[in-house]
This record gives structure tokens, sequence and C-alpha cells, in this order.
């Protein structure tokens, strides 16, 4: 979808995280309308329903009367309820999108947006099918290090089988204070055998540079972690000092991270007063956020991307592509173009759930369909991570995708 806009402007420099408002050096924030448009995807019920409010409290009253069984109390009941109005402001193909959580597991989850776990030091992904859980990568310096190997797949975590888990329970059953330990049936090959892993406090490095042949710079950015942006700069005025003058910014794999860092890391390469996103908030309020960046780093550049690069992955390649003359390599993306937004409640409770739609810089949403690529080449997660550790001249021969984005640098003038 594509609209036109009159558009506020925005610095980047100064977002606060998972929200709309800013102040620019400048002072150039205003609010302009979009009109009706059409929502991402629809949430209403297609019938009435009054005295709603009433009749939710009907229903609890008679569930704890004539339920079958009594082990069923009034906060079992509120908890289901807000998760069920959560779930309802989630797109089909993403139910958890909108979310609740209790302190101890939003601590969970703030240690990651930190670029730090409490866990066996993995990434993975889950098989609906068989109810497995496939390693993805065994993250350096982590406890699963030489117990684990990708494409290792994991049945059941302390004795309980995986199948038919939500992959938020998957996660907690993984994660623990440090030195608690947690036991694994793992599939390797042909092979069926037992792990006791301890969980340890991990470091994530979220983001590695190279140098490939032909004077090709690389940096790959897993997750938008808090400080993402100046370890990308970091890496940027290295390559800048070795004259590097083409890139290859991999985020395969990126599931998204900081909103922030996501615009950051775009900002470090498009000059300012340019465009880096467009967004839309309650009451169709259109916010433009616009580059403040006086000395952007100038390279011909390739975005390589994958089915599992979203959110702010997805901010980043179209931002580059439409803003920095960026060429996309890779896959189609996963098509995540909503912010959410974290709220306390009084309880010390967290809600999450959608507060605003994004656009690129064009204003084209890449909702549900993703980012499509200007060259297309289909590789597995899996193999992806594993190349990872291999030297430059190594990873050239063996990553198909890295070495069409490669060939593809080369020929850019």
């Amino acid at each position: 979808m594509t609209f036109k806009m009159i558009a506020p402007l925005w610095s980047a420099r100064n977002l606060i995280l998972f929200s709309a408002a800013c102040v620019t050096a400048a002072g150039l924030c205003s609010n302009a309308s979009a009109g009706d448009i059409p929502p991402l995807f629809n949430v209403q019920i297609e019938h009435e329903f009054p005295e709603g409010k009433a009749a939710l409290d009907e229903v609890v009253a008679l569930v704890l009367e004539h339920y079958y069984t009594n082990k069923v109390d009034e906060q079992s009941l509120w908890w289901g309820a807000i998760e069920g109005i959560l779930r309802r402001l989630s797109p089909d193909e993403n139910r958890a999108l909108a979310a609740i959580w209790t302190p101890e597991d939003f601590g969970n989850v703030n240690q990651s947006l930190q670029g730090v776990q409490e866990s066996i030091g993995i990434k993975s992904s889950y098989n609906a099918g068989d109810g497995s859980l496939t390693v993805t990568e065994v993250l350096e310096g982590g406890p699963s290090v030489s117990l684990l190997l990708p494409y290792d797949r994991i049945v059941r975590i302390d004795g309980e089988a995986l199948k038919g888990l939500p992959v938020k329970e998957i996660d907690r059953l993984l994660k623990g204070e440090k030195g608690t330990r947690v036991s694994l049936k793992v599939i390797r090959d042909v092979a069926i055998f037992d792990l006791l892993i301890p969980r340890d406090r991990v470091k994530v490095e979220n983001v590695q540079q190279q140098t490939l042949a032909g004077d090709v710079g690389y940096i790959a950015i897993r997750k938008f972690s808090t400080g993402v942006s100046d370890e990308v700069k970091a890496g940027l005025e290295t390559l800048t000092k070795e004259k590097i003058e083409r890139l290859v910014l991999d985020v395969r794999g990126n599931s998204g991270g900081v909103f922030n860092e996501a615009l950051k890391c775009s900002e470090l390469f498009i000059p300012k007063g340019k465009s880096l996103m467009r967004m839309v908030s309650h009451g169709s309020k259109i916010n433009n956020y616009v580059s403040a960046n006086e000395e952007a780093f100038s390279f011909r550049l390739v975005v390589l991307m994958d089915k599992h690069s979203a959110s702010a992955s997805e901010i980043l390649g179209a931002a580059l592509r439409e803003e920095a003359g960026a060429v996309l390599v890779g896959t189609g993306t996963y098509g995540k173009a909503t912010m959410e937004r974290i709220y306390t409640l009084e309880n010390k409770f967290r809600v999450k759930f959608t507060n605003a739609a994004l656009y690129s810089p064009k204003g084209k949403s890449w909702q549900k369909t993703g980012l499509l690529p200007d060259f297309p080449a289909s590789q597995e997660l899996e193999l992806a991570a594993k190349l990872r550790k291999l030297k430059p001249e190594q990873r050239l021969a063996k990553d198909g995708q890295l070495r069409l984005a490669h060939r593809v640098l080369l020929k850019m003038k």
C-alpha cells in the first residue's frame, strides 16, 4: 500500500524507545493526518455486542460458579481475558505480536534488548510439525559451545516434550538463573542423546565485521540491541580508513530489536534532510523521521536479507534502498511493518501492542508482503549461521547469497 503524505519532520537522534515522541534540535516537529488509512489487519467484529463490559463480568461469575472443576480462580480468568484482548489485536500470522508479561518474564525480554541473556547460549528455530527446536547457532563464549552444533534438534527440555507448546513457553524452559542446569534430549543425524547444560550470562555479539576479497567490506548485524548503531559506526570508520568503498550489510536472521537502533543505523548512510521512515500512529497522525547526519558514510551498498529479516531489519532495508541507493540481495523478508510499545501497568506487569504502522521513506508498506530482493537467492538460515564462523575467503566459496552480493557489488559503479 502506498499513500500520499504531507509529512512533518522528525530527527532520528532523539527518538524515545518504542515511542513516536521526539524533539529535534531545530524544533521541526509537527502533526499531520493521513485521513482514513485502512488498517494493516482487521480487528473489528462484524456484529454488535452491547453491554460488553457487563457481559464479561457475567461470564467470569458464571465460570466461577458452574465450571466443572473448582481449580480455576478469578485471577486466571482476568489474565485469560487480557490475553484474549491482545490476541485480537494481533494479525493471524503472528498472534503473539501483542503480549502481557509478568515482571520476571519482562526482565528476560529487557535483557534480550540489551544484548544479554541468561540461558544456554543458542539461537534456534521451532518446527511446529514435529515439535522440535533446531539449533541455528551456538553463541561464542556460551555454555553450549562444544556441546551443541548447528542442525542439532532438541525434542525435550527437562523431560517435557515440545510438540504443541507455544514458543514463549519453550523460551521460558530454556532460560533461567545463572548456574542452574537444563536437561535436553537431542537428535543429531541418527543419534539420540541427553545433555545437561548449565545456564550462564551470555553477552551476544550482535555486530561482526570482515573484509572480503576485492576490497569489499562486510558487516553483519544479528540483532538491533542497545548500542548496536555505535558498533556499526565504529566498523564503518575502520573500513573507511582502509579505503573500502563497497559494503555488504548482512541482516539475515535478524528478527529486529530496538526501533531507535535501526533508525540510527540507517542514518549512518543517509544524509541530513532525507527521510528515514514514515509512521502512522493513533488518530492517523503521520510522523516523518528525517536524518540529521551531516557526515553520512558513502559506500556502494548491498543489503543481504532473508525470510527471517523482520521489523527493524526491514526498516533498515527499506530506508537504504530508497535513500542510499542500496541493492537488496537474498529472499523476501518476513513482512512486519508495525511498531509495538510496552506499557507498565499499576501492578508492575507489562503489556505490549501495536501503536504505529511503519512505511518506507516513499510511503510504501511491507506488511505481510515483505521487502522483495533486487537479486533473489535462497539459502537456509542454519547454513548461514554455520558459515559465519569461517574465514572470509572460505565464506565466499560456500555462502551462495554472500557470493552473489559480492559479485553485484563488484559490478556497481
